[in-house]
């Protein structure tokens, strides 16, 4: 049954064009892809404008509420959850696009799909992400890795402009000629300044299509993939991406799979990946796939049952030992969450490093590889739900055991940061995240939310 409207609520929900919800309306929607990182939101804001999330703000500070944005809600956070007021941009997916400029402008709850779907009908691309279901907002703002990222650099590299509300509900815009200091904290900075309504990002001549593989090995041939992986990384192509996972199979059996993708033609595609088919897979898929087809690559992960929790590592060894010890870790985890996996990300890492580090809020430009660790499919009324954290941050070290100290003291990949994002008692993760800039960061921040309104991911304390 809903509740009683106060005043100031009746008022906000009269006044908004989008919706206003408690619990018990119908419509009232918390949900998440993780049902474990939700939180019961005493108010959900769905708008429409940049106006609504203005009287959405306002609203919150004037009762004492806390704010979360939901994006996507494809993370295993709670940072884009909460007991306060949420602003859910679900709504907010309009895309239109410059094509004389090459200019991209999203409203940042559009997702993947729909950003590649739209932006190939003019032969062009951004620099989305692998995952279908997550939003360009959350995307861009944290960083921004994908198959692009050879040729074209981090999403948030790509960033040209923002619309975004502050935290005294000031609409505002972020570019090179306007609150440049803004852009520049916006370009890896994620959700620590306000609630950024549309992003202006750079697009790139796309292809219409692309060649794609999945690969299964059996575990006996772990040592020879490896080798194999390792000597075409030595070769490998700016439109090249590999994807190495340990994960179980439909049958329940444990599999090593490797998904490919190269953003080129047919033939080149089966020649730069014939070493891989060479090794004799279990089970063969290759073709050559839409553009936009490529980021619903992964979506069975999205369709995964119950609770949720993931992190991110970093390494700079990558070989049969470690990744034998990780694999061991791994399946005694599937024996309580089966559908867990870990997923190396083979990137070419040129673009990235050749920004200078200070050139944007993104700090993670050391040549590392990046590891996906998901504990998934978890009994959250059973007897492994409370320490699945503790579980998933064990199988951290391991994977970055014996790489270096740097990889070792990694967080992970920002937006693969689950575990450390909303740990904000102190500023240490964020320090870690944000390295050499973080002092600018704080600057940024007593410059456009002192008062620490935003403080959901990686919260940036201001300048005193």
């Amino acid at each position: 049954m809903a509740q009683l409207l106060s005043p100031e609520q009746q008022d906000l929900k009269q006044s908004c064009k989008g919706s206003v919800y408690q619990p018990g309306d119908e419509g009232y929607d918390n949900s998440k892809w993780a049902p474990n990182s939700t939180k019961l939101s005493k108010i959900i804001v769905t708008p429409e404008d940049a106006e609504d999330i203005a009287k959405a703000i306002k609203f919150a500070r004037s009762q004492g509420l806390p704010v979360a944005v939901r994006g996507g809600g494809h993370s295993t956070s709670t940072a884009s959850a909460t007991d306060g007021l949420l602003i859910d941009m679900r709504r907010m997916t309009k895309i239109r696009i410059d094509e004389e400029a090459k200019i991209g402008y999203s409203q940042s709850g559009a997702l993947m799909w729909q950003v590649e779907a739209e932006t190939i009908k003019y032969g062009l691309a951004a620099c989305a992400g692998v995952c279908s279901q997550v939003s360009i907002g959350g995307y861009t703002l944290g960083g921004g890795i994908g198959h692009s990222i050879g040729t074209y650099g981090l999403a948030c590299d790509n960033l040209v402009s923002a619309t975004i509300v502050l935290a005294n509900g000031d609409i505002v815009q972020a570019s090179e000629s306007e609150n440049p200091d803004l852009l520049w904290g916006l370009k890896g900075g994620g959700s620590n300044f306000g609630v950024v309504v549309e992003l202006g990002v750079k697009l790139h001549p796309q292809r219409p299509d692309a060649y794609a593989v999945s690969y299964v090995y059996l575990p006996t041939q772990l040592e020879a993939l490896v080798t194999a992986i390792n000597e075409w990384r030595t070769v490998q192509k700016l439109h090249e991406t590999i994807f190495f996972l340990l994960s179980l199979g439909p049958d329940g059996k444990p599999y090593i799979i490797l998904n490919g993708v190269s953003n080129s033609a047919l033939e080149e595609g089966e020649a730069l990946f014939r070493r891989f088919l060479d090794l004799g897979p279990v089970n063969i898929t290759n073709a050559q796939i839409p553009w936009p087809e490529v980021c619903n690559l992964a979506n069975a992960v999205n369709a995964i049952p119950r609770g949720k929790v993931s992190v991110g590592a970093h390494i700079d060894n990558f070989d049969a030992p470690q990744v034998q010890e990780s694999w061991n870790m791994w399946f005694k985890i599937t024996e309580k969450a089966p559908f867990s996996f870990v997923m190396y990300e083979f990137y070419p890492h040129k673009r990235v490093a050749e920004i200078p580090i200070e050139s944007a809020a993104f700090a993670q430009r050391q040549p590392f590889i990046t590891v996906l660790c998901a504990v998934l499919g978890i009994d959250e009324s059973g007897d492994f739900a409370p320490r699945a954290w503790d579980e998933l941050l064990n199988l951290k070290e391991i994977v970055s055991g014996s790489s270096s100290k740097a990889a070792q003291e990694s967080l992970g990949y920002a937006n693969y940061g689950d575990p450390f994002s909303t740990r904000n008692e102190t500023d240490e993760y964020s320090r870690n995240l944000f390295g050499p800039n973080y002092a600018r960061l704080q600057e940024v921040k007593r410059k456009y939310d002192p008062d620490m309104v935003f403080n959901r991911w990686f919260a940036i304390r201001p300048a005193v």
